[in-house]
């Protein structure tokens, strides 16, 4: 199931490309803000669905954008899928990457990201240079398969950012973020968990005996 969401998200995303400009907000890349009433932007590598994030996949250099929706499960609840959309760019045909999490670890995500700006002060106010240490750990909807990281790095002019590290089945996929990317792509997270947390439907009560009797 997971696989398949994933692609038909990255095929939505990527298929919005052909669109003209019209009608669509401008894209900054390093804004820190999300709009949810965003229908999509005009990047470099075309139209994004949304208002997402730009970021950079580590193991290629490419740049990608984000994504986030949100479905029930009926074993897990309400999962969030955040994913990173990678559009075709220097001859490379697009792709993307999906990460599942339940609410509790979804919103300890969105607290992660929340830290870069806080941290990314701390590195600059002390010259901290070269350096990395995890921000958090979310490990993700796989049990032992899966692990879900978010990290601070600072560069050698002590210039903050935030890495997000995804292993799962034992592959492992790096994203990274410069920090106003990664407080739009929680904002992002959070506008879509808390919307799909309010418009779930309330659990039917739980039978009770005594009443139960009655319809016998």
């Amino acid at each position: 199931m997971k696989q398949g969401l994933l692609a038909g998200l990255i095929g939505l995303a990527l298929a919005l490309g052909s669109l003209t400009s019209a009608g669509a907000d401008t894209f900054d890349p390093d804004r820190a803000s999300f709009d949810p009433e965003s229908k999509f932007v005009i990047t470099p590598f075309g139209a994004i669905i949304g208002d997402p994030a730009q970021l950079t996949d580590l193991a290629s250099g490419r740049t990608g954008f984000t994504h986030c929706s949100a479905f029930p499960d009926k074993n897990r609840g309400l999962l969030l899928m955040a994913s990173i959309v990678i559009p075709a760019q220097d001859g490379a045909e697009g792709g993307g990457h999906g990460m599942m999490m339940q609410v509790d670890q979804a919103r300890a995500f969105i607290a992660y990201l929340r830290k870069g700006p806080e941290w990314a002060t701390v590195a600059r106010e002390n010259k901290v240079g070269l350096f990395s240490k995890p921000i958090g750990d979310v490990i993700g909807t796989e049990g032992e398969a899966e692990h879900l990281s978010v990290r601070f790095v600072s560069d050698e002019q002590s210039n903050g950012s935030v890495r997000i590290e995804h292993v799962l089945g034992g592959v492992t996929k790096a994203f990274g973020f410069g920090i106003n990317p990664a407080l739009k792509y929680a904002a992002q997270a959070e506008f879509v968990l808390e919307k799909a947390l309010a418009e779930m439907p309330d659990s039917a009560p739980a039978e009770d005996a005594d009443k139960s009797k009655l319809f016998e």
